[in-house]
């Protein structure tokens, strides 16, 4: 990130600018020159909704998150492909499923750590697959759940340019909600759940989801969902309610409540981009949950 401020952010991309919409930028000043910032190759007008172009959107452009990468791409809703805020949460989700030596960590076994099952992983509201791939390349079997089917073929894409076109990932256009609760018929259980809900949409039936009504009822799914030695749960997010300290206090009690001993760990807080300048802007929350060897 390059400069924010007026509700917008100014970025480069290897060397190719945008400038885009950023909520969080409002009420801040830009600190450098107009003429910087008119200097942009692309710019998305809030009010058309469409990107103009002073220079062509350069092919391959893509975002190098060391296993795997993501490819950008101006999309209608202003987005660019990815989120690299989110990093640092792919790091954290493939930390956790490695499976370490135990003279590392002292977590597994010598025969769990090399012999264990593949890890199952559920990515839920889950875009272009950043945590997909994450997962995907750290050895995890993943499900990638998502309404929007421009989204899941984007993820497809990603997945094949970075050389995880043949890894165990499915990829479904599915209501993240009813898929869940179809999974616990089922029976099937994850050993991680990363989910990323927006505050309001719509299922491919048409179903209204709404952030503040629906949430609460899908994270007491997600708990029932996980299983394993080493589970994890992410809970990441833009809106301003409920915050991560709600979702984190919701997530403890809940988790508590049903066995107290449980060792639990749960850790939040903001995801965050800083400019040239080193001022930090506001990229959303983060939760996540861990919890090791619970019966």
């Amino acid at each position: 990130m390059i400069d924010f401020g007026n509700g917008r952010k100014l970025e480069s991309l290897h060397g190719y600018r945008i400038d885009r919409p950023s909520p969080a930028a409002s009420g801040q000043r830009p600190r450098l020159p107009p003429q910087t910032w008119a200097q942009a190759d692309a710019f998305f007008c809030q009010e058309t909704r469409q990107w103009r172009f002073r220079t062509a959107w350069p092919p391959n452009l893509s975002l190098d998150a060391g296993p795997f990468r993501l490819p950008f791409r101006p999309a209608p809703s202003g987005h660019i492909g990815c989120f690299p805020e989110q990093m640092p949460q792919w790091s954290w989700l493939a930390d956790r499923l490695r499976r370490r030596d135990a003279s590392e960590t002292g977590e597994l076994d010598a025969a769990e750590s090399l012999t264990g099952p593949v890890p199952t992983c559920l990515n839920l509201f889950a875009h272009t697959g950043g945590s997909s791939l994450a997962m995907a390349a750290a050895g995890a079997e993943v499900t990638h759940v998502d309404a929007a089917k421009p989204s899941v073929q984007a993820a497809r894409r990603a997945a094949e340019e970075s050389g995880l076109g043949t890894a165990p990932i499915r990829f479904l256009v599915e209501d993240a909600a009813r898929f869940v609760t179809r999974e616990l018929r089922r029976g099937r259980r994850y050993q991680s759940v990363v989910l990323d809900p927006p505050s309001y949409g719509h299922a491919p039936n048409g179903k209204a989801w709404r952030i503040q009504r629906d949430l609460w009822p899908l994270l007491d799914d997600c708990l029932e969902l996980l299983a394993g030695p080493r589970r994890s749960l992410l809970v990441t997010g833009h809106g301003e309610r409920p915050d991560q300290f709600e979702i984190a206090a919701y997530l403890r009690s809940k988790a508590f409540g049903r066995k107290p001993d449980n060792p639990l760990q749960c850790e939040s807080g903001r995801s965050e981009l800083r400019d040239q300048q080193g001022r930090v802007l506001d990229a959303g929350f983060f939760v996540r949950i861990s919890i090791d060897r619970w019966g």
